[in-house]
């Protein structure tokens, strides 16, 4: 076994543990989890995507403050109050989210009267990650919200599994390589069958009884979570970001971990009045 692959192995149980300790300890401490993991997200994404020169400059400290002001505030409102936003943030982050898939396919976000200031205003940009982000507090207020976030967990990382084993094991088909030169189409498709087998598997432990329809939901965010990481693969090939930092041994940066649940999110949570949860 290389060093990468000791490295990468370790780093991903201490993430484990981290996360279990959090959602053993409860709803709070998730939440600190879930902001901290935003805050050094959207270092990466201001430091080395959209390169601001330093952290203690003006910009910077605006831009992290203007970008977590959305988790903090729907926190706070979901929590101390009888005010409900309901599902509008959902929807402003799967939007989001769907202008990436549009920038995926050739769109220029810059050009964009909603997506463009964001861009074009360095201050707004962590924007972009945060909105979508509050989806996973939307989640963290259900009664089921700790089944929910492991659910969520399991969709995505058994898409990013079954991708790498199965492209490894019989892919033979580039998927997309001007974008992602190492993914293949078999591994797309061996994704989404090990999201929606072990998903459902998932459900029926916990939740209910799955049937085909939901099976068919699993393997439609398992893709949409893939759909995520070739978002961000395009990311760093227009910004030339091998990784979004070092921060992880073995696995890069926190946005490189969490690019694919970013953009899942949003859509996970508003499946879930199928699920009737």
């Amino acid at each position: 076994m290389s060093e990468s692959t000791v490295k990468r192995i370790v780093s991903a149980i201490i993430l484990i543990m981290i996360f279990a300790i959090c959602l053993w300890l409860g709803q709070d401490y998730t939440y600190v989890l879930l902001l901290v993991t935003a805050f050094l997200a959207i270092d990466e994404i201001l430091i080395n995507f959209v390169k601001l020169p330093s952290r203690t400059s003006g910009t910077y400290i605006t831009g992290q403050l203007i970008a977590l002001f959305p988790l903090i505030a729907y926190y706070s409102v979901l929590k101390f109050s009888n005010v409900s936003l309901k599902e509008f943030l959902l929807h402003i982050g799967a939007l989001i989210n769907v202008f990436f898939v549009m920038y995926l396919f050739g769109f220029d976000l810059k050009k964009s009267k909603i997506i463009g200031p964001f861009i074009h205003n360095k201050i707004f940009t962590g924007l972009l990650l945060s909105l979508p982000m509050t989806s996973l507090i939307y989640i963290l207020f259900n009664e089921n919200w700790l089944i929910l976030l492991c659910f969520i967990l399991v969709v995505n990382f058994s898409m990013d599994t079954g991708a790498w084993f199965f492209g490894k094991q019989f892919g033979r088909h580039k998927l997309w390589p001007e974008v992602s030169p190492n993914k293949t189409v078999e591994g797309l498709v061996g994704g989404a069958l090990t999201s929606a087998f072990l998903g459902s598997i998932f459900y029926y432990m916990t939740l209910g009884t799955p049937d085909f329809i939901l099976f068919l939901l699993m393997g439609l965010l398992g893709g949409m979570s893939q759909i995520g990481d070739l978002c961000q693969s395009k990311l760093k090939r227009q910004y030339g970001v091998k990784d979004s930092s070092n921060l992880i041994p073995g696995h890069g940066g926190v946005y490189d971990r969490i690019d694919s649940l970013i953009f899942l999110s949003p859509f996970f949570a508003l499946a879930l009045k199928y699920l009737n949860t």
